[in-house]
């Protein structure tokens, strides 16, 4: 079997000599992206995003293997060419079977001729390379990440041919590249390597003027369009020719050879590294993976939650197998105290460590860019970028150096290095429980800890697993050692701020200080969607539970969830659910008083409640004949409940820290009505009953309604009847019988009946009058 793969023009696929065919579109699209990385693994993410952008299908990853399959058929002989990898594919083609793949390898054989000085040779080589373009690269095609394609194939032509005219300089060929070169520069007048060739052909030809003329045409236009001047090479170029007029520029002096040097930049681990031991198999994995080829990871969470110490432990770890070295640098993305650091500085810093004389850096970000992936091509480097701010933070230092591996670090969740370089994701989240006692044991020592095993448990369980807070922690109680453990666990236990406790004279210790630098950032929106996370009761919430906090659009909610979930300020819970740590909400709470008016507060309080309340009402099929509850507050969002059972049992813990809510008297209605609709749901949990009820009648106290009072005091009879406490039982039923006289409906007094025969134990009676309730109209008075 035959296979003759073009991209240089229109895609073209001929198996055995015959063209295959292929649906316009989705299936154009996939086979682009898998062939534009040939033989290397295309993660389904990736091809998600080349084909929907952010218009995804319902099921995107279904309708993506079925386009495979569509390709597969249309290949015939050739279809085991797609393989499988896991969840991602991968198209199997030689070097002779693909246009580019051609060009690439007679590019490597000119470089070599060329420094042998055979530059017709290799002049000979790259028009051969170039004639494999047949026209605009992929111009057939429709869609965004085709035309990308096309535009980086058809840039890598110019480069093509930027080489081939350098050599047909070289050979002596000026004249003819004189006139090649200005029609070519009357379409890209401003790529500076065209102009460089240029005057190097004029000055060649003796036209030295002309090639000076040609320097300052391109000074202007650069200063006019991007108020900007000539990269260095071309200045020194002008140099040379200005010295050696009229004849060919000076022979510039030998240039300093690069040394190999071998950096080791890595910063101190600690022995006190404890647990990760899944994230560390997951990155051991992954670099054996990538074999020969350049590997990228990414490790991502919370600040604080101990990136740097499992990314630098783990490049310690394996530092042996990268014999030319390893690089390190911190990208401050989210310092608190230093603004983040340039890629270009960076590059800087990173071909100074590799050996690159000072006076030989490039000054442009582009030229050392290449230079360092040049140098890098030819050696096995680890490099960490730690704290980056995004992925457009890393991309301009992430090498293509076969058996070189990246691994990264960032609040941020880089799903764009996901997408886009194929980086494997390794999220971190607070240790577990044996690693974070381990953590502490390690810092207090382990007969201390051993001593009271307990209280060790305790300290880790306030501190939520964090490790930042388990460090401080360990430090102060290492520092301290008459502070026992169960004193230290009671303090941290009590606070109703843990961050009051958790304070460190070094601010990038702190953890006011690292939430702080995450915040900060944060446009209006999205800082407020994150103080509100304070108010709310419950350990998580959905999009219309936070627009109805917000007193917005549920698409604004949506908007805010993704981008604090995208720097993991919060945390995706489950589907459509998000959550905060512990600490981080202490952190919220401070933001919220600190940020939201009083008033505010109140509104959203007061929203938040009539969200749940109309929610549990629309859930309850009794709840209608109840009660009306009428119209909810300005800007509550109204949430879909496709599963009663499940939404009361997701809301659970929100529905109960509700009926604390202290938004003024208009949340008292509110809060005894949600506990109206929760009772039924309690009667078999007698401890909870009594809970919802006593917070209930609380707010019916307030408001000094008879009816609501009867309601109430019932349940709680009810519910003390269930816990054992005849007496109680018997003094609340009561209390329900006089509010109901005192409101005098046939309802409420049936109600309280029936909560006498309850709390008394006869359940039979009490059954049949539950029967009977729910047969007549409650139509009770609320406002």
């Amino acid at each position: 079997m035959t296979l003759d793969v073009r991209l240089l023009g229109p895609l073209e696929v001929r198996v055995d000599g015959r063209a295959a065919s292929f649906p316009r579109g989705n299936a154009t699209t996939v086979l682009a992206l898998l062939l534009d990385d040939p033989g290397r693994v295309i993660p389904m993410s990736g091809l998600v995003s080349g084909v929907y952008g952010d218009d995804f299908p319902l099921d995107p990853e279904a309708q993506i293997q079925n386009t495979v399959g569509v390709l597969r058929r249309q290949l015939g002989a050739a279809r085991d060419r797609i393989e499988t990898v896991g969840r991602a594919y991968r198209f199997r083609v030689d070097e002779t079977e693909l246009d580019t793949l051609r060009c690439k390898a007679r590019e490597r054989q000119a470089r070599t001729l060329r420094r042998e000085g055979e530059n017709d040779a290799a002049a000979a080589l790259l028009r051969d390379a170039l004639a494999e373009w047949r026209g605009p690269a992929l111009a057939d095609l429709p869609g965004r990440a085709a035309g990308a394609i096309g535009r980086r194939l058809d840039e890598y032509r110019l480069t093509l041919l930027e080489q081939r005219i350098d050599a047909d300089i070289d050979s002596g060929r000026a004249p003819a590249a004189v006139e090649e070169l200005r029609q070519v520069l009357a379409v890209h007048d401003d790529r500076q390597r065209l102009v460089g060739l240029l005057m190097r052909a004029l000055h060649a030809c003796g036209r030295t003027a002309e090639a000076l003329d040609a320097f300052a045409a391109l000074k202007e236009r650069l200063a006019d369009a991007l108020g900007a001047d000539p990269n260095r090479e071309l200045v020194d170029l002008h140099t040379a020719i200005l010295r050696d007029q009229p004849g060919e520029p000076a022979a510039p002096e030998p240039a300093e050879p690069i040394a190999a040097a071998v950096p080791a930049m890595l910063p101190r681990t600690t022995r006190r590294f404890t647990g990760r031991e899944t994230e560390i198999r997951a990155l051991d994995r992954f670099l054996m993976d990538a074999g020969a080829e350049a590997g990228l990871a990414a490790v991502t969470g919370m600040g604080g939650v101990g990136k740097t110490a499992l990314a630098v432990s783990w490049a310690h770890r394996v530092a042996h197998r990268f014999p030319d070295g390893q690089l390190y640098f911190n990208l401050r993305g989210f310092d608190p105290f230093a603004p983040g650091a340039r890629p270009e500085d960076v590059l800087g810093e990173a071909l100074a460590a590799l050996g690159v004389p000072a006076a030989r850096l490039p000054s442009g970000p582009d030229e050392r860019a290449g230079l360092y992936r040049t140098i890098l091509a030819q050696r096995r480097v680890l490099i960490v970028l730690d704290n980056a701010r995004d992925a457009a933070h890393v991309r301009p230092l992430l090498t293509t150096a076969p058996g070189s591996f990246t691994i990264v670090t960032s609040r941020d969740r880089l799903t764009g290095l996901d997408m886009s370089e194929g980086a494997e994701i390794v999220p971190l989240g607070p240790l577990s429980k044996a690693d974070s006692e381990a953590l502490l044991a390690r810092r207090l020592g382990p007969e201390r800890a051993a001593d009271d095993q307990a209280a060790v448990g305790r300290i880790a369980a306030a501190c939520g697993r964090f490790p930042l807070a388990l460090t401080l922690v360990g430090s102060w109680s290492a520092a301290d050692p008459a502070i026992t453990l169960d004193a230290l666990a009671d303090r941290l236990a009590s606070t109703g701020n843990l961050l009051n406790v958790l304070t460190s004279g070094d601010r990038a210790a702190d953890p006011r200080a690292v939430f702080d630098s995450s915040y900060q950032l944060l446009g209006e929106r999205d800082a407020l969607a994150f103080c509100l996370f304070a108010l709310h009761p419950g350990p998580s919430l959905t999009p219309a539970a936070l627009a109805s906090l917000m007193g917005a659009p549920l698409p604004d909610a949506r908007g805010a969830l993704a981008a604090l979930a995208e720097i993991n300020l919060v945390d995706r819970v489950s589907v459509g659910r998000y959550g905060v740590h512990g600490l981080m909400r202490d952190y919220a709470a401070e933001c919220f008083v600190d940020e939201v008016l009083e008033v505010e507060r109140r509104a959203a309080a007061l929203r938040m409640l009539e969200h749940y309340l109309f929610a549990a009402h629309r859930a309850d099929p009794l709840a209608a004949h109840r009660f009306d509850p009428g119209t909810p507050a300005p800007g509550a969002c109204a949430e879909k409940v496709a599963d009663a059972a499940k939404w009361f049992a997701a809301e659970h813990d929100v529905l109960r820290g509700l009926l604390r809510t202290n938004a003024g008297f208009g949340a008292d209605l509110r809060v005894w009505q949600l506990g109206w609709l929760l009772a039924e749901r309690c009667l078999d949990a007698p401890d909870e009953l009594l809970a919802v009820q006593t917070a209930a009648l609380a707010a019916a106290e307030r408001r000094g309604e008879a009816f609501e009072q009867a309601v109430s005091s019932g349940y709680l009879g009810i519910a003390h009847h269930g816990l054992g406490d005849a007496e109680a039982a018997r003094s609340c039923a009561e209390r329900a019988a006089v509010f109901a006289e005192r409101d005098g409906r046939t309802w409420t007094r049936g109600f309280a009946t029936y909560a006498q025969a309850a709390a008394a134990g006869r359940d039979r009676e009490a059954a049949t009058l539950r029967v009977r309730l729910a047969s007549l109209p409650v139509a009770p008075r609320m406002p």
